[in-house]
């Protein structure tokens, strides 16, 4: 309790003020409504020790008011204003007396002005007191921010009545700087109380929900106080839980995606996969989520290309479609000398693996979904080109639908480890998925590459077989494909060379449909201007699903 709360307790009721101030018919008006904020303060949960600063200001302005309307005929009633300003005197310090020839009328518009001020304040903090704790949390700067207006109120109030002197406006700002303080301790006490009850938490996530904007802040304070606790403390826990139950509520990640090791937990001992450049280990995302960790075996990337690494992962973080691999950061590790990359596990795997556990699995939608994916990317501003799309690179969701990852990986990973993409994905490299263009010299990276190598992942899908698979060495692709050749047709039970009709013993996956061949041809030619654009594609592949045969058969 501050010195002024203390002296209007310990020797003044709101009825004597009321009854002193019979001088100027709307003070005693003004009095209630003081009396009403006086209790409501105490009932307010968020900000407080800032209320108690404001309710403060109003009593100073009401007393001083009565104090300072000389010449209004009631001279017994401003001499016990005075003797009660001389009994407040260290805290008012001094009460100049500024009204003096203000006629009566005049001195009562100013008071009228202050009442309504008085009741707005006191509507807004009957508002605050009935809020519970998470409301208060989430509506924290709405507080604040009507807080700061009703100072600007009661500060025209005292301009008004030229009653504020510098050293009384010093000292009232500095009560509300530490009140201010004082508040954002109380702040992060109530949020973390607010998460140590994770089924209230549930239960409120409707509130939070309501602006998305206001929630990605509230995920940003937790993600951020996340990191000043020990991992595995019960406040690191208690955080942990609170943020995947809001994760898992809204579909929104923890805003901040370059990670400091609170957020993920290496789990495994060894590696479970990888390549010539990263190993997979499984990790704990918020203590509870299995994800895969992308450890860099390490980087030899210059300023730049950590720079450049940066917006990417600024980019990765922000796609969010049902058809793309979500991406949930990165971190630094060993001084800054290599990174890890964390992202849902998928319990499915890639697709081929998917697939050659569940031969009966509908590829003709895996390969739609697979396109899906490729015009979300295609569709930012400005587009993104996948880069590097292969068999391998398409995951498994636990619905059976096709995610699309590590789009823009293989060029991040060749400026971070100063590996070429083409070593980096393992001992098939990605020849044969790249388009011609792709080969030669300063190729670069095009939505139309893109939809070459979604129609070789297609074959790769329907066929059970990496392209051009009777070819074992990559470069002897790369001739192929400069010679304007193209994979054969694969047929059930036999291979089929599209080009002689001769057919030798075996099994190459399923049958792909005439039509979704001829899409496949097109998608494979060596002028990429003569190629569809992925929705092109995507309508013919529609098509082929209402039209075409059953699900099963594709």
């Amino acid at each position: 309790m501050n010195k002024l709360e203390q002296i209007l307790r310990g020797f003044v009721s709101f009825t004597e003020l009321a009854s002193s101030s019979g001088f100027l018919p709307a003070l005693p008006g003004a009095c209630l409504v003081l009396e009403q904020i006086w209790g409501t303060v105490d009932r307010v949960k968020g900000n407080k020790e800032r209320c108690k600063v404001l309710r403060a200001r109003c009593v100073y302005i009401f007393i001083t008011i009565r104090d300072n309307a000389t010449g209004v005929e009631d001279p017994l009633n401003r001499e016990r204003c005075k003797v009660l300003r001389a009994r407040c005197v260290y805290i008012f310090i001094t009460i100049r007396d500024n009204a003096t020839g203000v006629e009566e009328s005049a001195l009562n518009q100013t008071v009228q002005a202050f009442i309504t001020t008085l009741k707005g304040i006191h509507s807004s903090m009957n508002k605050w007191a009935e809020w519970g704790s998470l409301k208060s949390f989430v509506k924290n700067d709405e507080i604040s921010l009507e807080i700061e207006r009703s100072m600007s109120q009661l500060d025209a109030c005292c301009q008004n009545l030229q009653i504020a002197t510098q050293l009384q406006l010093y000292s009232l700002n500095t009560q509300m700087d530490a009140a201010r303080e004082s508040d954002q301790l109380e702040l992060k006490k109530m949020m973390l109380t607010m998460l140590e009850n994770q089924e209230e938490l549930r239960e409120d996530m409707g509130l939070l929900l309501v602006n998305m904007e206001k929630f990605t802040d509230i995920m940003k304070t937790f993600q951020l106080e996340l990191r000043s606790h020990p991992v595995g403390s019960s406040t690191h826990n208690n955080i942990s839980r609170g943020l995947l139950g809001m994760q898992q509520a809204s579909g929104q990640l923890p805003p901040i995606a370059f990670l400091e090791g609170h957020e993920c937990t290496i789990v495994s001992q060894a590696p479970i996969a990888g390549s010539t450049v990263y190993d997979v280990y499984e990790g704990l995302w918020l203590g509870e989520e299995k994800v895969a960790v992308k450890v860099l075996r390490s980087s030899k990337a210059s300023e730049g290309n950590v720079r450049r690494f940066h917006r990417q992962v600024d980019i990765w973080h922000r796609m969010k479609s049902k058809y793309i691999l979500r991406f949930y950061g990165v971190a630094s590790i060993t001084g800054g000398s290599s990174f890890y990359l964390v992202s849902p596990w998928c319990e499915n795997g890639d697709a081929p693996k998917y697939l050659k556990k569940n031969p009966n699995a509908n590829r003709l939608k895996l390969v739609l979904e697979i396109a899906y994916g490729l015009r979300y990317l295609h569709s930012q501003n400005p587009p993104i080109a996948h880069g590097s799309l292969q068999g391998s690179n398409v995951l498994i969701g636990d619905g059976g639908g096709a995610l699309l990852a590590d789009f823009g990986l293989a060029k991040a990973l060749e400026d971070l480890t100063a590996v070429p993409f083409t070593q980096s994905t393992g001992a098939n490299g990605c020849y044969r998925w790249m388009a011609p263009e792709l080969h030669e010299d300063g190729g670069q990276m095009t939505l139309k590459s893109d939809v070459y190598s979604w129609a070789m992942t297609a074959l790769e899908l329907y066929s059970d077989k990496v392209p051009y698979s009777r070819i074992k060495m990559p470069g002897s692709v790369v001739m192929e494909v400069a010679k304007g050749k193209i994979p054969e047709r694969p047929r059930p039970g036999a291979n089929r060379t599209p080009s002689t009709g001769s057919t030798t013993g075996g099994r190459d996956g399923i049958e792909i449909p005439d039509r979704l061949w001829e899409l496949l041809v097109r998608c494979w030619s060596k002028d990429a201007v003569n190629r569809p654009t992925i929705q092109e594609a995507i309508q013919e592949l529609e098509d082929m699903r209402r039209y075409g045969p059953t699900p099963m058969e594709m």
